[in-house]
């Protein structure tokens, strides 16, 4: 089955996370955990699958819509920036993604398509937007948005990192996923991500991500249940340090509105 391209996400901002295995198709074939050697690694995933709504299912969807709601914070707690967008993905052999926001009374829109990225202003070519910002925005949605099945990309290196307790007081089973531009070309940095899902029922609770200059930490604190899918409703993202301590309150995210499209067979 081909690769679909996909959504979640954090969204929120594990923005900054720009691997080239996150790129704009997703869906792998269902046999795709017969490269993963560690059961529990496999254990834990398809647990995590079943979960969020299945990979039989996730591999039926033809389009995704949603909108998006955030501000990213400084340290000081003033707002950097704050937009609220529609995200519209379709998936299959000619995936696009569409994220649009207006601002100043102008629509801006980051349009993907045939391989190319594009920043648009009231329709017409702008500039304004450095163009790898673009690329980082299309690959971050996407990538987020597809959490866990998104982990069955053989260029990613799994291990099962076992029981932990989250501050809440959550118990969680731990993956993580190790991205090394040394060995796979499509990785653009070598980011290390840690995967909180519930010990219970595998509800993917958190995320952590080690980048080359900080620590993110990044929490699902609640959710939709949107035609058998369990898609987040709210997010908030933290500067951390390597012991997942809060320093300060990042970004906050808010999705709604998620409607789903499904792939049509003859």
């Amino acid at each position: 089955m081909k690769s679909k391209l996909l959504f979640i996400g954090c969204l929120l901002l594990a923005a900054s996370c720009t691997n080239e295995s996150q790129q704009t198709e997703h869906n792998p074939p269902q046999d795709s955990l017969s490269h993963i050697a560690n059961e529990e690694v496999k254990r834990v995933l398809n647990g995590a699958m079943d979960k969020a709504g299945g990979l039989e299912q996730w591999n039926k969807l033809a389009s995704l819509q949603f909108t998006k709601d955030y501000s990213l914070l400084l340290e000081s707690g003033e707002v950097e920036n704050a937009a609220f967008q529609k995200h519209h993905y379709t998936f299959g052999a000619a995936p696009t993604v569409d994220i649009e926001w207006m601002k100043d009374e102008n629509k801006n829109t980051i349009h993907f398509e045939d391989g190319e990225y594009e920043k648009l202003l009231n329709g017409e070519m702008d500039s304004s937007m450095a163009q790898q910002s673009v690329i980082n925005t299309v690959l971050s949605a996407t990538f987020v948005v597809s959490i866990p099945f998104k982990l069955l990309d053989e260029g990613v290196k799994l291990s099962y990192g076992g029981l932990d307790t989250l501050s809440n007081g959550k118990v969680v089973e731990v993956l993580e996923a190790t991205y090394d531009p040394e060995e796979h070309t499509a990785h653009s940095t070598p980011d290390i991500w840690r995967h909180y899902y519930d010990a219970e029922d595998f509800t993917f609770l958190a995320y952590m991500v080690q980048h080359a200059d900080h620590y993110s930490y990044v929490e699902n604190q609640s959710f939709h249940e949107v035609e058998g899918f369990l898609f987040p409703k709210t997010r908030k993202s933290y500067r951390v340090d390597q012991d997942r301590n809060l320093l300060y309150l990042r970004a906050d995210y808010a999705y709604d509105d998620y409607t789903l499209g499904w792939a049509t067979t003859d």
